[in-house]
């Protein structure tokens, strides 16, 4: 391993990506709940077992609901392999995208303010949103998406981005120790 990469894994103090399984699991108990009420409405009315193709409705139903789930997990596969969040000793790293990335790095010059959302659901699962402001005029929010721990991951960006910098022209930024 080079020099160069063992101080860049050294100086990373958070990594993360957004933290998908509650929401899976939450998406999977309604759909369940929703495909069970179904069928047992089907079955009421007695029309389960009646053909269509060969196969009873019960049937198409449930593959319906399977296909659903499915495709409702997409957004969060895909949520989860586009964004990853490098937290260092001296910036915020967020990338972003699958096959064209984009990395966003917010130093401590740049921060402005940060907010930590968390919906009921959120409290409950330690789970949140975290709104970085920065200020520069464009583009001014960065979200960090679904992160697990939020309170403690924000006192940590906030520990790194409260650091003051001193700069010294045609030297390296020096950052003073706590």
């Amino acid at each position: 391993m080079s020099r160069e990469t063992s101080e860049n894994s050294r100086s990373m103090l958070w990594t993360g990506k957004p933290w998908i399984l509650p929401d899976a699991l939450g998406r999977g108990i309604l759909i369940i709940v929703i495909a069970v009420v179904v069928s047992w409405l089907e079955l009421f009315f007695d029309l389960a077992f009646k053909s269509f193709l060969n196969v009873p409705l019960v049937l198409w139903t449930g593959l319906a609901f399977c296909l659903i789930w499915i495709i409702s997990l997409m957004h969060l596969l895909l949520l989860r392999a586009s964004n990853t969040y490098i937290l260092r000793n001296d910036s915020l790293e967020i990338r972003t995208g699958i096959l064209a990335s984009k990395s966003f790095i917010v130093a401590s010059s740049g921060f402005a303010d940060m907010e930590v959302i968390r919906s009921l659901s959120g409290r409950i699962l330690n789970l949140g949103n975290i709104v970085i402001r920065t200020q520069h005029e464009s583009d001014t929010d960065k979200k960090l998406q679904k992160v697990r721990n939020p309170l403690k991951v924000a006192d940590q960006i906030r520990e790194v981005m409260a650091k003051p910098t001193m700069r010294i022209e045609g030297q390296e930024t020096f950052r003073q120790q706590k």
